[in-house]
């Protein structure tokens, strides 16, 4: 049966019939044997290859399996734990296929060489195993992660890349690199509740056993031994290149339970990102039943391949048992979403309750974008459908008013340039974007993209992430080539409390606390969307002095955290610190993190909100504490009310004289 492009009522009716339900699918050690169970109702013959573990060339067995309805099962013998194996799948007209079992929990070491045609090998591993390590212990977290979290963005490799191997025991960019490193004493040092991790999911465009670092030049373009990971494999693997031996498939399993079991030892979540809206290649499911996992029909792609089809029945339980595994066997803290737009909302619906009752506090957002083969209603969609489940939008409203709009890379935000209607979108960012919010008499960007929560835990806060320019690069590609250094970390700083003094989670990309750079690299993959910039304070000395917006698949001279900049005093003074003191003044006090719609609409109130001339203050009220903020996003002082016994807590400028709020710089203030 050729099921390729048929229309959604085909795919209903395919469902109907034959779904399944039973939660076994997958590799399952039972007393005697290791069961396999693969979902495929339309093949006409299925047989699992077996692999040495020391030779993936070498197939030491094969087993029949056998047809239960719509799945088969195939029963194989426990000496063949650790070894590797594929699917062979007959169709009607007696052609077959190679799969990957997407229920695979572990990977043989992958290299796909620049092929997109290779199939990968599952492993034949006990989740149960003491080999698989123990399960990490849960979070300790009793405070609102709708409000409270605050996450710092990392990729696993970027942390330690950039770090002298000679210095270290474990290898750089690993897993266990993380932990040699202290990374959740340093993420807490710095005042975060969680670290989200760019996907650890195995990803297809690596090879696995070379984790070598690659410094300026040593990039290959397309091949580039780097990744984001935003280019699955399988849902239920983790990547080997971060582990200590990727030829051990239990080796990834282990490392990455040790990682989390750390965090939650020091009381620091983790976040998943997770990517189900695309694979890399289509074929990794359409090996298995070609027509039924893709939206074939789609007019919007995510990437060059249809998206996932989640509203498709064995789709939405894949993406769901993947998920539920990772948060039973790992006890994840949280999901974030690539491209959630291309998502149903029942989808999203479904997992939050099937989530929430493994974890309650499990924290859950996404990219809601106006970007999706969907109705706009019929997905999470920022500006279009509200959602009462805690599911939160990244907030481009806020982040465009403080920097620029991604899509216009050299066009400014308020932190270079003043205008007038970035003022009124930030103005409506600082209770969150709250629908309901009562702005009185005051000026806000009213349009339904701006004001798009109908609750707070859908905001989420940020001004930078792994997308896009950092921080530090959109000031220096966008500010007047005379600004001086110190005026640019004056400009970092306001950006910084303009971000973290709204209300909603919040959210910082790795080494904003550092000004984290991305200088370009040729050698690298898509150079030409690298941008100039007439700086280069650290002697990076980049491609045509350009920087990347786009570093998915380039070298670690653009990607990692660029430590040496605290080598800098300027740097470890007036951003480090600023970073580590204001982030942990938003924790410890509950002014700027307010839990529900009501308290805040009860605690802020705007005091001066001057459209034309670029003057923002408004104060939050509670627990007999009064704390005010004052923006100048203009070019000439402007005198405020300041009494003996205010407090100035931070200001965006280095020096500055009480009273006189000066020329773009923002304070933070406790009146009494």
């Amino acid at each position: 049966m050729n099921i390729q492009g048929k229309n959604k009522q085909f795919f209903k009716d395919f469902d109907e019939k034959f779904e399944y339900k039973k939660p076994d699918l997958g590799i399952k050690f039972l007393k005697d044997f290791i069961q396999l169970k693969i979902w495929q109702p339309l093949a006409k013959r299925v047989e699992v290859l077996v692999y040495s573990p020391d030779d993936l060339s070498k197939e030491v067995y094969k087993f029949t399996s056998q047809k239960l309805d719509v799945i088969w099962r195939t029963n194989i013998p426990l000496e063949y734990e650790g070894y590797f194996y594929q699917y062979k799948i007959w169709d009607e007209n007696n052609e077959f296929k190679i799969c990957l079992d997407p229920y695979a929990i572990s990977l043989a070491p992958f290299n796909w060489q620049g092929d997109e045609t290779k199939v990968g090998f599952g492993a034949l591993v006990n989740i149960d195993s003491k080999l698989a390590g123990k399960k990490p212990r849960k979070l300790k977290w009793t405070k609102n992660n709708h409000t409270d979290s605050f996450i710092y963005e990392l990729h696993v490799r970027d942390f330690t890349s950039l770090k002298n191997q000679n210095e270290l025991k474990n290898q750089l960019g690993t897993f266990n690199s993380l932990l040699e490193n202290n990374l959740f004493d340093y993420v807490k040092k710095i005042g975060m509740t969680h670290v989200q991790f760019l996907p650890i999911h195995s990803a297809y465009t690596v090879n696995d056993l070379n984790n070598s670092i690659l410094l300026k030049n040593q990039g290959d373009k397309w091949t580039t031994n780097y990744n984001w990971g935003y280019d699955p494999h399988n849902y239920f693997s983790i990547n080997g290149i971060y582990s200590s031996n990727p030829k051990d498939p239990y080796n990834r399993i282990k490392e990455f339970r040790e990682l989390i079991d750390k965090a939650h030892e020091k009381g620091v979540g983790i976040i998943m990102d997770v990517v189900y809206n695309h694979m890399m290649t289509n074929n990794i499911f359409n090996n298995i039943i070609p027509g039924y996992y893709y939206r074939d029909n789609a007019k919007h792609k995510p990437v060059i391949y249809p998206p996932l089809a989640d509203e498709r029945f064995m789709v939405k339980r894949l993406i769901i048992d993947s998920l539920k595994y990772f948060a039973t066997e790992f006890n994840i803290d949280g999901f974030r979403f690539d491209l959630s737009c291309f998502h149903h909302k029942e989808t999203i619906d479904d997992l939050t309750k099937e989530l929430r009752e493994i974890n309650p506090n499990i924290i859950l957002h996404g990219e809601a974008w106006k970007f999706t083969d969907l109705n706009h209603k019929s997905s999470y969609v920022k500006g279009v459908t509200d959602n009462n489940i805690a599911f939160g939008y990244f907030n481009d409203t806020l982040r465009d008013s403080i920097k620029g709009p991604e899509h216009n890379s050299i066009e400014p935000g308020l932190i270079t340039k003043y205008d007038k209607d970035l003022f009124k979108k930030y103005v409506t960012s600082v209770p969150g974007n709250l629908k309901d919010f009562d702005f009185k008499e005051f000026k806000f960007a009213s349009d339904n993209y701006s004001l798009f929560a109908n609750d707070i835990s859908i905001n989420l806060a940020y001004s930078a992430c792994h997308d896009g320019f950092t921080l530090w690069d959109k000031i220096n590609i966008t500010a007047n080539k005379n600004v001086s250094f110190l005026k640019r970390i004056e400009m970092y700083r306001q950006a910084l409390m303009m971000t973290v003094l709204v209300q909603g989670r919040q959210f910082m990309l790795a080494g904003t606390e550092l000004l984290q750079s991305k200088p370009c690299d040729v050698s690298g993959e898509e150079p030409e969307k690298c941008m100039f910039s007439p700086f280069d304070d650290f002697n990076e000395q980049p491609y045509k002095n350009s920087f990347h917006p786009n570093s998915y698949k380039t070298t670690d001279y653009v990607n990692g955290i660029k430590w040496n900049h605290l080598d800098n005093i300027l740097v470890k003074e007036y951003v480090f610190d600023f970073v580590s003191n204001l982030n942990k003044f938003r924790n410890k006090t509950p002014h700027f993190r307010l839990g529900t719609n009501s308290e805040i609409f009860e605690s802020l109130k705007f005091k001066t909100v001057d459209v034309k001339n670029g003057i923002l203050i408004f104060e939050v009220s509670k627990d007999n504490k009064l704390f005010q903020v004052l923006h100048n996003f203009s070019n000439w002082t402007y005198e405020y009310e300041y009494t003996a016994k205010d407090k100035i807590l931070f200001s965006s400028r280095i020096n500055f004289k009480k009273g006189e709020l000066l020329p773009n710089s923002s304070i933070l203030m406790e009146k009494k």
